[in-house]
């Protein structure tokens, strides 16, 4: 349990989160704590490195390359250098790029912001193995916290947890490196604070902005850190005063959640995404995919499909019905559904190839889609769904998918992440490059310095 930030104070809540993150030691996280962040750096520096070759980031990649500096930092998949903060935007960027990496109920796609922040600051001032992972761990938590107050409420307002709370994260993640004392770091999240924004309006019309949220953030948060060290200063109480983040953003003015979730290490409520897809059609998508197994099931013969979905998932993931781009693809519960039919797969090329998207077979199944609000039964998580095909012929199959693989309620294995990695990275590094990042990503707490890892990442 995270002692350090167990006490009551009257303390700012970013004085209090700042004296936390400056006394973080790595000897007192847990051993499963250490390996579920090791986890989720192979699973980022795997998407990262198929982030390096998709067409919908590429602009990111050519624009922060024309505006690069002092080359300090590794870009994964390039043979040019950047500075720290513009590594850890471009990183950051890759590693959401296909709507693949982790997802949190408080802090939504954290590690796509905090480890790229972590390698580019580890990278710059050569910090030990271990002091990354602390950093990673400190980042998270943050974000994981302040997501304790703002959600619901910062996501009915339409903004995107991953980018608003990453300045936070990035700025705890960077801080941390930089060696930033308490009231450094407090000026530093009071700095981010006005850098937090990103609405989630590419769920409804799409856009391929939505990937550069956790980059952004990145070198947002990041840059903060560097001001703040500087000798910068912003408003210590950025969080729950009259015009700070809880209030808002999210119209909340109880901090009663934040409080009851002090001793808790947020990271072991990760959920690892094994579909590339929004998180919250995980589990029709899952429970179609069994549907389709069980019974063989023809799309040709396919009538209707009815997808009962909790009010969340309901309203972030069921509106495109017939997607224009890879983001609107991937926000598409019925084009989801309608690949797992029609190709019996959700692999990221489904996502982007765009004939898909006018495919006259797809774009039949997607149509037979009909997603209704469904009671989520108490003690099942939300993210549930139960989905009804009835065939040509009056059969029909039914089956309630229990959150989905890779929740907390059906965790994904460390086998899992290892395959996910390997088919992400699988046209980009030979198996020995791929088995030597496996192995020194678990060792990563033992590693003098990132050197090892870099060398394998840049182009």
């Amino acid at each position: 349990m995270p002692s350090s930030i167990e006490h009551a104070s009257t303390s700012t809540i970013a004085t209090r989160l700042a004296e936390w993150v400056v006394n973080l030691t790595f000897d007192e996280m847990p051993q499963d704590v250490v390996e579920i962040a090791c986890r989720l750096v192979l699973d980022q520096l795997g998407l990262q490195i198929r982030g390096s070759t998709l067409p919908n980031v590429a602009p990111v990649r050519a624009v922060a390359e024309r505006l690069a500096g002092a080359p300090d930092c590794t870009v994964t998949g390039a043979a040019w250098r950047t500075t720290a903060p513009h590594a850890a935007y471009v990183n950051g960027t890759m590693g959401h790029s296909c709507e693949f990496d982790d997802a949190h109920m408080r802090a939504a796609h954290a590690t796509s912001t905090v480890i790229s922040t972590a390698f580019a600051f580890g990278e710059q001032h050569g910090s030990m193995g271990r002091d990354i992972v602390t950093a990673i761990v400190a980042g998270q938590q943050v974000m994981s916290l302040l997501g304790a107050v703002a959600m619901p409420g910062m996501q009915d307002a339409g903004w995107h947890i991953s980018k608003v709370l990453g300045v936070y994260g990035a700025a705890a993640t960077a801080g941390r490196l930089l060696g930033l004392d308490a009231a450094q770091l407090c000026n530093a999240f009071g700095i981010a604070g006005s850098d937090a924004g990103g609405t989630m309006e590419y769920d409804r019309s799409g856009g391929e902005v939505k990937r550069l949220h956790a980059g952004s953030a990145a070198r947002l948060g990041s840059e903060a850190a560097l001001l703040a060290q500087a000798g910068y200063t912003g408003p210590a109480t950025i969080f729950e005063g009259h015009r700070g983040l809880f209030a808002v953003f999210a119209h909340e003015t109880s901090v009663a959640r934040l409080e009851e979730s002090w001793g808790k290490w947020q990271i072991r409520d990760t959920m690892f995404r094994l579909f590339p897809a929004v998180g919250t059609i995980h589990s029709p998508i899952a429970a179609v995919a069994r549907l389709v197994d069980d019974h063989d099931i023809d799309w040709r013969d396919v009538r209707a499909i009815r997808v009962g979905l909790d009010e969340l998932s309901f309203g972030h993931g069921a509106s495109i019905v017939h997607p224009h781009d890879a983001i609107s693809a991937q926000f598409s519960l019925a084009y989801s559904i309608a690949l797992r039919l029609v190709r019996r797969s959700n692999r990221v090329a489904d996502y982007f190839d765009r004939s898909s998207y006018t495919d006259p077979g797809i774009a039949a199944v997607a149509d037979l889609v009909t997603p209704y609000l469904m009671p989520v039964p108490e003690g099942d998580p939300i993210f549930s769904s139960d989905v009804t095909i009835t065939l040509l012929d009056g059969t029909e199959y039914q089956h309630y998918e229990r959150g989905f693989p890779g929740h907390t309620v059906n965790p994904a294995s460390a086998e899992q992440v290892l395959a996910k990695f390997r088919s992400n990275v699988e046209d980009v590094l030979d198996p020995q490059q791929a088995d030597a990042l496996i192995a020194l990503t678990a060792d990563l707490p033992k590693l003098e310095g990132l050197r090892p890892l870099t060398a394998l990442l840049s182009g």
